[in-house]
């Protein structure tokens, strides 16, 4: 994880997350709706350095002692 960390910042001069919802269960979990952004750094397709890219995600989070222990996310980027 920390090594896709590490590469996410060569490719991206910046990013953002924007939280839409967000609905928690103390028991069993989470489910977060967010708006990810990111500006370039590199030229990705027909992307250039500077130019935007933006996914709509849906993070499932599962607890366990009162923790995240796992986290599943469905992505869906929009066209570029």
């Amino acid at each position: 994880m920390l090594q896709g960390a590490e590469a996410g910042r060569k490719v991206l001069q910046g990013q953002n997350f924007e939280l839409i919802n967000f609905m928690a269960d103390d028991q069993n979990g989470a489910l977060a709706e967010v708006i990810w952004s990111g500006k370039l750094a590199v030229p990705i397709g027909d992307l250039q350095p500077g130019d935007e890219m933006k996914a709509h995600f849906a993070c499932v989070f599962e607890f366990k002692d009162q923790k995240i222990f796992r986290q599943r996310n469905y992505d869906c980027f929009e066209p570029f």
